[in-house]
């Protein structure tokens, strides 16, 4: 968090958001407003829509041009809440003006940008990070403690599934999803990512390998509305990822981990309980998930190439804590 030289003093963390999109509104901007931080710029060319989440949230400074924005200054971190397209070159000019960024998945449209904005992170000392907030979401907190145990042994075969009935359901009035230029790979830059992060941190693997079957049955675009995925972890577990906007009536969010001892499902609804097959013991467990919010681990220090999340974590690295409260309510799964 920034200090006042004049005073020695702790300041308040200051924060500006690009974009006024269902993310902005529903995540970043009441996520700051309960970690505590000052809002103090909002920005889109939307200008009613911005005007309106502006006095929703109580902004006072309002611009359409992002680059007016950043030269204005008087804040401390940028959340990045527009098409992909974007992030890149928003990103590294706000890293090379010393800004931390919050920027939303996918990261980039491709490695190469990608690796820009890593680049601009590591040579300003600025943080990056991305909003890979399916990592902190309870029911994979305690997946992760379950796997990190051994319990259940070595991991062998996972199971994603993420769909639902398309970004229209929950963003009407941003068709830009449905635009390659803008979104880049449909369905898979926009559900895939956090199914693809979610896994190689749960398992601690990389992927090495990966196919993927892709097909456009309803949406109005170029890239495909489901995917099927098959992967290939550095550690040795097969994984298969499956998501789709064309999900209906429901939605879902959910996971099967098949273990050397026994297997894992986690359900879609946060307040379900883990199902755990013992396969030692042959008996079913259900674990409930205390709805409180998780603490960040011990010793954590985000760097340029950290995928964490959330306006909570930037405010506490600004404070310079090692652990500090989550609240996931904000940005957990929600049904569109």
């Amino acid at each position: 968090m920034p200090t006042d030289p004049s005073t020695d003093t702790v300041s308040l963390l200051r924060a500006a958001i690009i974009g006024t999109g269902q993310i902005a509104r529903r995540g970043h901007l009441p996520g700051y407003v309960r970690a505590g931080v000052r809002l103090e710029a909002l920005c889109s060319r939307r200008g009613e829509e911005l005007n309106t989440l502006a006095d929703d949230f109580g902004v006072e400074r309002r611009y359409g041009d992002w680059h007016e924005m950043l030269e204005d200054g008087g804040f401390d971190v940028v959340s990045i809440c527009t098409p992909p397209a974007l992030h890149c070159e928003m990103a590294v000019e706000c890293l090379q003006r010393g800004l931390a960024v919050l920027v939303e998945k996918p990261m980039a449209l491709t490695p190469a940008e990608c690796d820009r904005m890593i680049a601009a992170a590591e040579e300003s000392g600025a943080l990056l990070v991305i909003a890979h907030n399916q990592r902190y979401v309870t029911t994979h907190q305690a997946a992760k403690q379950i796997l990190q145990s051994g319990r259940l042994g070595k991991p062998y075969l996972a199971h994603a599934v993420f769909g639902h009935g398309g970004p229209e359901k929950w963003s009407p009035l941003q068709d830009w999803y449905f635009h390659p230029a803008q979104a880049g790979h449909g369905v898979l830059a926009d559900l895939g990512s956090h199914k693809f992060d979610l896994l190689c941190w749960l398992l601690d693997q990389q992927i090495v390998e990966i196919g993927a079957f892709g097909q456009t049955f309803e949406k109005p675009t170029a890239a495909s509305d489901t995917v099927v995925c098959t992967l290939r972890f550095s550690g040795g577990t097969l994984a298969t990822v499956q998501v789709s906007w064309v999900f209906r009536p429901d939605w879902e969010n959910s996971l099967v981990l098949r273990c050397e001892r026994g297997s894992l499902h986690i359900p879609t609804d946060v307040r379900e309980p883990l199902i755990l097959v013992d396969a030692d013991t042959s008996t079913t467990q259900t674990i409930e998930i205390p709805q409180t919010p998780p603490t960040l681990p011990v010793g954590w220090r985000p760097s340029a190439r950290s995928v964490r999340l959330s306006p909570a974590n930037v405010h506490l690295r600004f404070q310079g804590q090692k652990e500090g409260p989550w609240s996931p309510r904000s940005w957990r799964p929600m049904k569109p």
